[in-house]
């Protein structure tokens, strides 16, 4: 089922100025429930514009965005309720915090809900949990904190608002590599606990193909390739001719298949191409 999509969305800055330029030019795309989708795209390709039109921090210039069936803009006095819906989390969440403590932080979108205390006060905890942060850590003022607990932090005052799609930028940068998998562990079963909908930016290629089920490639502003993890990373030579690189593991199949082995190039993790070349050890020849 389709929770959110964009039709023609087109945005411009500096519209009508010697400075204008196109960051999203006749996108169609949709997101489906429950799936985790991937956009990837080289700097400047209109991957984060795209992420502030779905929940109405930008509004499109012309086009439409739905969500659950309904263009966000048709009544914009309750846009409100669409970030309610369709939390954003920055590249940088951790200049997302502002607040004297983390409680009273991750309380704030809880309380521009209307919630009561009590509700506020369980969903800190629930989300305090779900980014792996100890309790003994609310009180304490953003600026006592690490960067990494910072980001978590962050995740975690969205996450409380109980969103049902969560579009997070670049959500693992600067994180070492077991860093990296813990928070896109945490973020997979904050998935499948609450049935909500991810869309993660990254330029990660690796990340992308471990952790998601479906990729939008973007280049120039543009929808350059969409579809299914293993449909999206078999076209590997076309996402290489836009400037991307693809995962290290289909990089080393397709020099074996330059090389003449007859290896699959659209294994895209380390699994799926460790398998491939352990074919050719048992079928000992060479040969395409």
């Amino acid at each position: 089922m389709t929770v959110a999509e964009l039709k023609n969305a087109c945005y411009t800055y500096s519209k009508d100025t010697p400075f204008e330029k196109a960051a999203v030019n006749d996108v169609n795309v949709k997101f489906e429930q429950g799936k985790i989708t991937g956009i990837i795209g080289h700097t400047g390709s209109g991957k984060s514009t795209l992420s502030q039109l779905l929940n109405g921090l930008l509004k499109v210039s012309s086009g439409e965005v739905y969500v659950n069936d309904r263009n966000i803009w048709a009544e914009p006095k309750k846009i409100k309720e669409i970030r309610f819906k369709v939390g954003l989390v920055f590249q940088y969440p951790e200049y997302q915090l502002f607040d004297e403590t983390i409680r009273k932080d991750i309380s704030f979108g809880p309380k521009n809900m209307g919630l009561d205390q009590k509700e506020i006060d369980e969903r800190v905890i629930e989300s305090i949990r779900f980014v792996g942060l100890p309790e003994d850590i609310l009180d304490m003022s953003p600026f006592d904190i690490s960067g990494g607990q910072k980001r978590r932090a962050a995740i975690a005052g969205i996450m409380a608002m109980r969103p049902e799609i969560l579009v997070l930028d670049e959500p693992a940068a600067g994180l070492d590599p077991s860093g990296k998998k813990e928070i896109f562990d945490r973020l997979r079963k904050y998935k499948d606990d609450t049935d909500s909908t991810l869309i993660i930016i990254s330029h990660s290629m690796e990340d992308m193909a471990e952790f998601c089920d479906n990729i939008v490639v973007m280049s120039d502003s543009r929808v350059f390739l969409s579809g299914t993890v293993d449909e999206v990373f078999s076209h590997s030579k076309e996402l290489m001719s836009v400037g991307l690189t693809v995962p290290q593991a289909t990089q080393i199949l397709m020099e074996l298949k330059a090389m003449g082995y007859d290896v699959n190039t659209a294994a895209y993790t380390v699994d799926s191409a460790v398998s491939e070349i352990m074919k050719l050890f048992e079928g000992g020849d060479k040969g395409a």
